[in-house]
């Protein structure tokens, strides 16, 4: 058998090699075209009554097969009831599904020859008195019937092969007695009903054909989905392993790129610091994609306040900007806006768009802007790159794609983000678009609904300094050893006393040795199934004035949401550097005064 699903079988198709459901499925088919048939059957009666009424003859016959049709009728309907009760039994298990095919097909059989007999034998009780018109027309009925069961009850060929040559023999057997005079004129055109023989053969092999290929794309989807949900949670099990040495290569560059003194090395290191930031964005963003593709995202809609997630994007993006030689803006919205909107998911839409636009726009900037769009906000990325064609732009936000254009970047990436973006968006209903001119750059847009606004003072943009020197004390629990040894360097080439710990232990003993952090960073998984969340409470209770925050390679966990319930703030691997730097800026800042 050909397995391309586009294909006709090499090979006919066999009725006993269909599963039972499969051949139920038929078997229930060809019955309704039987019990349809016998209902609709009396109406053809009705043309030769009213015939034969108005000439004033009605042969006993006539009364017979009246009252045999409604009978059939009858019995087809009740037959029908108990063939939908069986089913129902066999659907809660107490019918073997062998033995209700079995006993159907022996009942189907005889009721469908029935129906043909009935069928073709009105012209016979009719006789040969009646009208030579009206034994034409009945005669021909029977033939139009017998010719649209071929195709509508074949579904199970052994009903239909019942319902043909009861209705044949009985038209042959009458043949003579209806048309005593021309029978012998007529009895070729019967040897033709063959066709319609042919007809349901190749009927038959239709149906079947549509069950073997429902069957294997039933098998296929299941397959497929078995995959999809195997990758889907592998990448869940193993993010906090595929982010750890991820965080760690992030920092360990960062510091080497700081402890640079050699000219030589510093476009090589920067080089460096770009390729490990294009591996942290990559890596989030498969991962976050997975997440979202396998349902174990859910918005949380509520009303965000607008401006300060702006001003938060433009922060953590400012130096690669900077890096990339190009001016990120912001034209915020009034102070006080909000939207309608899941914070965490519409951070990462605004995130995505901008450095999506920052890494395909080669020279001038990138501006971030909101304008209100009647009852909606609508966030706006702009930037100067390439653009996108009219014939790439309905594809441009499905995984792995990338317009013609971004191709040739340096940094071409692998066409994820806008993919993220496009499922947040969608979980959050909130509408997303594109216009771009090829040469012009692009402008994607996000709409989403406005919520009451709240009186606020002006917001102010934090500042976009470059990284420098900090002064403060900072305790890490990590028990990873390359992202611990990546902390600790980093933080003393800032200039930050830092301490690491491995677990709750040894961060107890060094507060005990009399270490005051202005700021606790606490990794959630930490050795021996140590909950770094549990951990956090005990040391904000002995460290009541420093700054907290959760760091973790999990995007979403019970002990994850309650800290972010809580309000502790919760960073998720590999953390930016230049987001680091601008928290503990922040927080130090905050502790000198």
């Amino acid at each position: 058998m050909n397995t391309n699903p586009g294909m006709t079988p090499e090979r006919p198709l066999s009725w006993s090699a269909l599963p039972q459901a499969a051949r139920l499925q038929l078997l229930g088919n060809s019955f309704l075209r039987v019990r349809d048939g016998c209902t609709v059957m009396p109406l053809l009666g009705l043309t030769g009554s009213a015939w034969l009424h108005a000439l004033g003859q009605w042969p006993l016959a006539v009364s017979l097969w009246w009252v045999a049709s409604l009978s059939l009728v009858g019995i087809a309907w009740g037959a029908w009831a108990l063939w939908r009760r069986d089913l129902r039994q066999m659907a809660a298990g107490s019918v073997d599904p062998a033995t209700l095919l079995s006993i159907w097909l022996r009942r189907v059989q005889p009721l469908a020859a029935l129906y043909g007999a009935l069928l073709m034998s009105l012209a016979a009780c009719a006789g040969p008195e009646a009208p030579f018109e009206l034994r034409v027309v009945l005669v021909c009925g029977g033939t139009l019937v017998m010719a649209a069961r071929a195709d509508h009850q074949s579904a199970a060929l052994v009903v239909y092969l019942h319902f043909f040559f009861a209705s044949l023999a009985v038209g042959l057997l009458s043949l003579p007695y209806v048309f005593p005079q021309h029978w012998p004129y007529l009895l070729p055109l019967y040897l033709l009903f063959g066709v319609f023989l042919r007809n349901a053969r190749i009927s038959h092999q239709f149906f079947l054909s549509n069950i073997d290929l429902s069957e294997r794309f039933r098998a296929a989807k299941s397959e497929a989905e078995q995959a999809l949900a195997v990758k889907n949670q592998f990448l869940a099990t193993a993010s906090h392993d595929l982010r750890q040495p991820v965080h760690a290569v992030g920092l360990l560059a960062e510091s080497v790129a700081l402890r640079n003194r050699d000219p030589a090395l510093a476009g090589t290191l920067q080089d460096l610091r770009q390729g490990v930031q294009s591996l942290q964005w990559m890596c989030n963003a498969l991962l976050d994609l997975s997440r979202i593709e396998a349902g174990a995202v859910q918005a949380r809609t509520q009303a965000v306040a607008l401006a300060p997630l702006l001003h938060e994007v433009v922060t953590l993006l400012g130096e690669s900007a900077r890096a990339r030689g190009l001016v990120l803006r912001l034209r915020p919205p009034p102070p006080g806006t909000r939207v309608q909107a899941d914070p965490m998911l519409l951070r990462q839409c605004v995130v995505n768009l901008v450095h999506n636009a920052l890494r395909y726009t080669p020279h001038g900037g990138v501006l971030l802007a909101v304008r209100r769009r009647g009852g909606h906000w609508q966030v706006e990325v702009w930037d100067t790159g390439p653009g996108v064609a009219a014939e790439e732009r309905e594809r441009i936000f499905s995984p792995f794609t990338q317009s013609a254009a971004t191709r040739a970047a340096d940094d071409a990436g692998y066409g994820l983000g806008l993919a993220v973006v496009a499922r947040c968006a969608e979980l959050m209903d909130a509408p997303l678009g594109l216009v771009s001119r090829l040469g012009r750059g692009s402008r994607f847009w996000l709409r989403l609904r406005g919520a009451a606004t709240v009186e606020a003072p002006g917001a102010v943009a934090p500042a976009l300094a470059p990284q420098g020197s900090l002064q403060g004390r900072c305790l890490v629990v990590e028990d990873d050893p390359q992202a611990a040894a990546g902390w600790m360097q980093l933080l003393h080439d800032w200039g930050v006393q830092a301490r690491c710990a491995a677990d709750g232990a040894e961060a107890l003993d060094l507060l005990a040795q009399g270490f005051a952090p202005q700021a606790i960073l606490c990794d959630q998984r930490l050795r021996s199934g140590e909950s770094g969340f549990a951990l956090l409470r005990r040391l904000q209770a002995l460290c009541p004035d420093a700054a907290l925050a959760m760091v973790s390679g999990e995007w979403d966990s019970p002990a994850l949401r309650q800290a972010e319930d809580e309000g502790y703030l919760v960073l998720r691997k590999p953390v930016a550097p230049e987001l680091l730097h601008t928290l503990l800026r922040q927080w130090m800042t905050q502790a000198s005064r």
